[in-house]
């Protein structure tokens, strides 16, 4: 006999797929500034999600005609809508400033019933800091890990021991320079590098931003790359919350940033959300609502996060150094080609996904979450196998 709760159960679960199939009106924004509707059948399932951090970097609203305004429950209350094209094949949004703002809009968005992310590429694009002995202002950054730096002990640097070199020590560690023992989950992720690899062949041609007062600013500086003109290279993201400068620190954080990734990580970018979007998103990948091998990582340089020789780390910090024009050009003249690939390449290479490096599954975070899982849900498909064995037979 079938129960009464089994069909209730059943009800809502038709109602709810009739609803999410059902054709939705979203707002758009039209050129003239005024607004009209759109008729979108949801969920969308977008090619190319586009992630900003704060409003300068949105490059790509007018630009790719991402007028169709779709207003998310979690997102924040200054960025609170998902704009996407008349297909929905692009979309884009931005998470606000700093690691909570980024979790927090993140998880509403992939968690959000109207889209479907399965399929999706995110392409992160935001500016900042630069270590000079990685690139300059106007350089463009592909990174393979993101390293939450600041995440352990701190003492003020005017009281630390005689021997130390930083106030800066991992949790569960005696002293900096060691591993850390006790493990949060957000310290270390690492992207798949073979899309890193596909995506970076598309700016073979590309010619970056760049303005003679960015240029003789950085001339102060008696080495390169600090001294040359702004380039395309590989290299890792330091999230921290705390906006952080001179040599000290940064050599600091680049020696954490090499004990996380046991020497492989290139410390060479400084910025505030990608852990926080990463972690969300990983969770988010266990919950089958996207694929966490399917994301991209640039930043630009605004900014070295250390003075020339002879500069003290105040002025230095607080210096016009002109690149922040430069780098959120190069946001848009570095990922347009990349677009434009992987959606003309979509059925040929994008669509079925690029095959991550060997052992990403297991390196994708610390916990190693994406192995555990997937091996809990083979248990689990396992276990219901075995137990419905002889259940419908009569």
């Amino acid at each position: 006999m079938v129960s009464t709760t089994s069909i209730l159960a059943s009800a809502l679960a038709i109602t709810s797929s009739l609803v999410s199939a059902s054709p939705t009106f979203v707002t758009k924004t039209n050129d003239n500034g005024t607004s009209g509707k759109l008729e979108f059948e949801f969920p969308l399932k977008p090619k190319i999600m586009l992630i900003s951090l704060f409003a300068p970097e949105d490059v790509w609203t007018q630009s790719l005609g991402l007028t169709n305004n779709i207003t998310l429950p979690g997102l924040s209350p200054l960025f609170p809508s998902i704009g996407c094209n008349d297909d929905a094949s692009i979309c884009h949004m931005t998470t606000g400033e700093s690691e909570i703002n980024a979790a927090c809009s993140t998880s509403a968005m992939l968690l959000a019933d109207e889209f479907d992310f399965t399929s999706t590429y995110f392409l992160i694009g935001g500016i900042a800091g630069i270590n000079p002995y990685m690139g300059t202002t106007g350089s463009v950054g592909f990174a393979r890990y993101a390293v939450q730096v600041a995440l352990g002990y701190e003492i003020d640097s005017r009281q630390i021991p005689s021997n130390w070199s930083t106030g800066y020590w991992l949790f569960g560690s005696s002293q900096p320079g060691e591993p850390a023992t006790t493990i949060y989950g957000t310290e270390v992720y690492e992207l798949n590098t073979n899309l890193r690899e596909k995506v970076m062949g598309y700016l073979g041609d590309v010619q970056l931003n760049d303005t003679a007062e960015a240029a003789e600013y950085r001339s102060k500086y008696d080495y390169s790359p600090a001294n040359q003109s702004p380039q395309i290279f590989k290299g890792d993201v330091a999230t921290s919350d705390v906006y952080f400068a001179g040599n000290l620190l940064d050599e600091a954080f680049g020696n954490i940033t090499s004990l996380w990734t046991n020497g492989t990580g290139k410390y060479a970018l400084t910025a505030e959300e990608d852990n926080a979007i990463f972690e969300a998103m990983v969770r988010s990948h266990t919950a089958k609502k996207m694929d966490f091998s399917r994301v991209v990582l640039m930043r630009t340089a605004s900014d070295f996060d250390r003075g020339y020789g002879g500069s003290d780390a105040v002025t230095a910090f607080q210096a016009e150094q002109y690149g922040f024009e430069i780098a959120i050009a190069n946001i848009q003249i570095a990922y347009t080609p990349i677009i434009e690939g992987i959606l003309n390449d979509w059925d040929s290479t994008f669509s079925k996904g690029v095959s991550p490096q060997d052992e990403w599954l297991y390196n994708a975070d610390i916990f190693h979450t994406l192995v555990q899982r997937k091996r809990e849900v083979r248990e689990f498909e396992r276990m219901m196998k075995r137990s419905q064995v002889g259940k419908f037979r009569r």
